[in-house]
């Protein structure tokens, strides 16, 4: 059974602001990321996609 938008926690942060600490990342880094970076940079996009998923309202 997928979860519901009642069941899902609100993302803390809006999609732009986690697609501007990506962007940020990068222009940071010069496009050639550390390790540490990557990690930093897998982490924003796990987060980035659970506030897609939260912000998809269910056909009626």
């Amino acid at each position: 059974m997928s979860p519901t938008p009642d069941n899902c926690p609100a993302p803390e942060r809006t999609l732009a602001e986690i697609n501007a600490d990506i962007r940020c990342l990068f222009a940071r880094a010069e496009g050639r990321l550390s390790d540490a970076e990557r990690i930093r940079h897998a982490a924003l996009l796990q987060e980035w996609a659970a506030a897609m998923r939260a912000s998809v309202v269910p056909a009626a």
